[in-house]
């Protein structure tokens, strides 16, 4: 497997959305690895987001769905993330706090079940990077967040704008330099 390198992106560049999304795109372009994307990040990005709340809450065995301390480690990890997309734009900022708000839904919705919630997270978790990988190798490069972990936070605003093509414009307007 060949896998080329990205070019580096200087952190005050990476700040820009527009920047971050070009950089994301730069190493996915062959077809299937962005299909594999589309199923992959979302999987990922809601089984971390809960098994990070659980996990951290020291709630990973229990199916209590119930409001508690236990939700703080969590919440205080939720605030933090979606501090990094506030730092790109406002509406990058909104998107993501519906989706991790949907996640959190999801979550509470299997605790009302009690349904294992962390061992299905971890199996979809799991399988979720395998594919990514998968889709990697076709590729034939490497995944952007070997060359900056910002890169993983990237990904659902990649995939949102892949799914619904008109929202990109909407979502890096705020962020794209103004013309004198």
């Amino acid at each position: 497997m060949s896998t080329r390198s990205h070019p580096q992106v200087s952190s005050t560049a990476q700040r820009r959305l527009h920047v971050a999304l070009d950089h994301y795109a730069d190493s996915h372009q062959h077809p299937d690895n962005v299909r594999i994307h589309l199923i992959c990040v979302p999987l990922i990005f809601t089984a971390t987001l809960i098994l990070l709340w659980r996990i951290l809450g020291g709630q990973w065995i229990s199916s209590e769905p119930g409001l508690g301390m236990w939700m703080i480690p969590g919440g205080a990890l939720t605030i933090a993330t979606l501090a990094f997309y506030a730092r790109y734009s406002l509406r990058a900022f909104s998107v993501m706090l519906i989706w991790t708000l949907a996640s959190l839904a999801l979550m509470f919705a299997m605790l009302g079940l009690e349904w294992p919630v962390v061992p299905l997270m971890l199996a979809l978790f799991l399988l979720a990077w395998t594919g990514q990988f998968i889709g990697h190798r076709i590729e034939g490069r490497k995944p952007a967040f070997l060359d900056d972990l910002r890169q993983l936070l990237i990904g659902p605003l990649f995939v949102l704008i892949e799914l619904f093509p008109a929202i990109r414009h909407w979502l890096v307007a705020q962020d794209m330099p103004k013309a004198d």
